[in-house]
C-alpha cells in the first residue's frame, strides 16, 4: 500500500492510464484527502471522476482549482474536455482559447479547439489556426486536421489528395490511412476505399480463387453488431464461388441472422477472413444488397401486441442518439477514434410534434434528461422500448411492424435493411462513409430516406423537411 499522498497520486494516474477507474478513483481520493490544499492532487480526482462517467463532479473539481488558481493549465484544459464531452460547446471554446494564450505547444491542444471551431461549423478558423500554429502540432495530428478543414472548405477530393500525400509519405501512419479509406468510400471510391481499409489491422491484400468449390470458410466479425450486419452483404458472393462459411460474432446476433454462427473460433476450416475484409479478398467494387432477416409469423404477432397494448396506430419508432458516446469515452487509455451520431432531442422532438399515432423510443444509451427533453417537445406520451436492444430477436420484430423509424444510423438500421424495410436517416454533418458525403440517399441503403445536417451544423433545414415527408 502506499505511504504517503504522493505515492496515492501516482498510483492513480497508473491506474487511470491503465483504464482501472474505480481504482484509479479510489487511489485519488485517498491523495487528496492526504493533502486537501494541493491543486495536482485535485486535478487528479478530477480527471478520476471524469473516468469513471461522472461528469458533475469532475467539473466541479476543476472549477475549484482554477478558482485557487486560474492559471492552472492542466485543470483549465481538463474542464473544456469535460464540457466537451458534455456537448456544451460555446462553454469549452473560451477555455481552450485561454488555455492556448498560456502555452501554445501544449500537446493536441491546437487541434482539439481547431476541431470544435469544426463542430461549430467554422472550418475557416479552424484552418487559420492550424496553420499558425503548425510548428508545434504532430504532423500527424495536422494531416488530418487540416484534411477536415479541406473536405468542408475546398471538397472531398481536396482532402483525399492531403490525406494520399500524407500516407505516400508516412505509410506508418494508421489513423491517416484510416481516414484516407473512410474519406475515399465516402466518395465511391471503392478500389482505393477498401484497400486502404485494410490498415486497421495492418492487413494485406490478397484476393481469393475464382473458385472455392466446399471450402469451408470462417468469418470473423471483429467489429460491432452493426458493422457484422452491413459487411455480410458481402458474404453470399462466396457462396457463389462454392464455399460454405460459418461466422465468428457477439451470441445476441446468432438467433437473428439465420446463418451458422458461433462465439469463439473452432477448427476445421479452410481459411480464415475478417468480415470487413471481404471487399477486398473478393474483388469486390460494387454495393450489394443488405444481408437478409427475416422474422417468424409468431414473433411478428407477438410484436403487433405488443405495440397494440401500447396505444393506436400508426406507429413510429424514434432514436436520436448512436455511435461512441464521448461522455462515457476514456481520456487517458488506449486512444480511440469516436464515432457520434446524435442531434439535440429536443429539436427532433418538436419537428415530429403532431404524429397521429403511437410513439416508441428505441433510444439505448441516452444521456440523462434526453428522454425529459424529446417528450416535452414533443408534446405527447412516449413509450420507452430501449430495452429491446438486449433481445435482438424482439427488436426485430418490432421494427417489422413498425410504420415509421425516425433515426440517425445505428444497427437497426441496418437490422431494417436485412427485412427490406426502411427509415428515415438523420445524417450528422460531416456524413459517415456509408452515408456518402454527397447529397441524396446512399447506394449502401437505396431506399432510406435521408435527412442531412447542414455544414453550419444547423439541424433545421432537414427537420424541416423531415416534417414536410411525415406530413406533419
Amino acid at each position: 500500500m502506499p505511504s504517503d499522498h504522493r505515492d496515492w497520486n501516482a498510483l492513480a494516474w497508473t491506474y487511470l492510464q491503465s483504464g482501472q477507474n474505480d481504482l484509479a478513483l479510489d487511489a485519488a481520493r485517498r491523495a487528496h484527502e492526504g493533502s486537501r490544499n494541493n491543486l495536482d492532487y485535485l486535478n487528479t480526482l478530477g480527471v478520476a471522476y471524469g473516468e469513471a462517467g461522472d461528469l458533475e463532479r469532475a467539473e466541479s473539481s476543476f472549477r475549484k482549482a482554477l478558482k485557487k488558481k486560474p492559471v492552472f493549465l492542466d485543470a483549465l484544459i481538463n474542464l473544456a474536455k469535460t464540457l466537451e464531452k458534455q456537448e456544451r460547446f460555446p462553454e469549452a471554446i473560451p477555455l481552450y482559447e485561454r488555455a492556448l494564450a498560456l502555452d501554445e505547444t501544449y500537446p493536441k491542444l491546437a487541434t482539439n479547439l481547431a476541431n470544435l471551431y469544426r463542430a461549430r461549423g467554422d472550418a475557416k478558423r479552424a484552418r487559420q489556426l492550424l496553420e499558425r500554429l503548425a510548428r508545434h502540432i504532430d504532423p500527424h495530428d495536422l494531416a488530418l486536421a487540416l484534411a477536415a478543414c479541406d473536405y468542408e472548405l475546398s471538397g472531398i477530393g481536396a482532402a483525399i489528395d492531403r490525406l494520399s500525400a500524407a500516407v505516400k509519405q508516412h505509410p506508418e501512419w494508421i489513423a491517416a490511412t484510416n481516414a484516407l479509406a473512410h474519406a475515399c468510400l465516402a466518395d465511391a471510391r471503392w478500389r482505393d476505399g477498401w484497400h486502404h481499409y485494410l490498415a486497421r489491422h495492418g492487413g494485406k491484400a490478397s484476393a481469393l480463387p475464382a473458385r472455392l468449390q466446399n471450402e469451408r470458410i470462417l468469418l470473423r466479425g471483429e467489429q460491432g453488431i452493426g458493422d457484422v450486419l452491413f459487411f455480410l452483404r458481402f458474404a453470399p458472393l462466396l457462396k457463389a464461388r462454392g464455399a460454405t462459411f460459418s461466422v465468428v460474432c457477439a451470441k445476441k446476433l446468432h438467433g437473428v441472422i439465420g446463418m451458422p454462427a458461433m462465439e469463439t473460433e473452432a477448427p476445421g476450416f479452410a481459411r480464415q477472413l475478417l468480415l470487413g475484409d471481404l471487399p477486398v479478398h473478393l474483388d469486390c467494387y460494387e454495393t450489394p444488397p443488405a444481408w437478409p432477416l427475416s422474422v417468424s409469423h409468431d414473433a411478428r404477432r407477438a410484436a403487433r401486441e405488443k405495440l397494440q397494448a401500447l396505444g393506436r396506430g400508426p406507429y413510429m419508432a424514434v432514436t436520436w442518439r448512436a455511435g461512441t458516446d464521448t461522455a462515457r469515452g476514456r481520456e487517458f487509455g488506449a486512444e480511440r477514434m469516436a464515432l457520434t451520431k446524435a442531434l439535440p432531442p429536443e429539436e427532433l422532438g418538436a419537428a415530429l410534434r403532431g404524429w397521429h399515432g403511437t410513439t416508441v423510443l428505441l433510444q439505448r444509451g441516452g444521456r440523462a434528461g434526453e428522454v425529459e427533453r424529446f417528450t416535452s417537445a414533443f408534446g405527447t406520451q412516449c413509450h420507452d422500448l430501449s430495452l429491446l436492444g438486449d433481445d435482438l430477436p424482439m427488436l426485430l420484430a418490432v421494427l417489422a411492424e413498425i410504420d415509421e423509424y425516425v433515426t440517425v444510423s445505428n444497427t437497426n438500421v441496418h437490422l431494417l435493411a436485412g427485412l427490406g424495410r426502411t427509415a428515415r436517416v438523420l445524417i450528422p454533418y460531416p456524413a459517415e462513409w456509408r452515408w456518402m458525403r454527397r447529397e441524396g440517399r446512399s447506394p449502401w441503403f437505396p431506399d432510406f430516406p435521408v435527412y442531412r445536417q447542414a455544414q453550419s451544423r444547423d439541424w433545421r433545414p432537414a427537420l424541416r423537411e423531415l416534417r414536410r415527408d411525415l406530413r406533419l
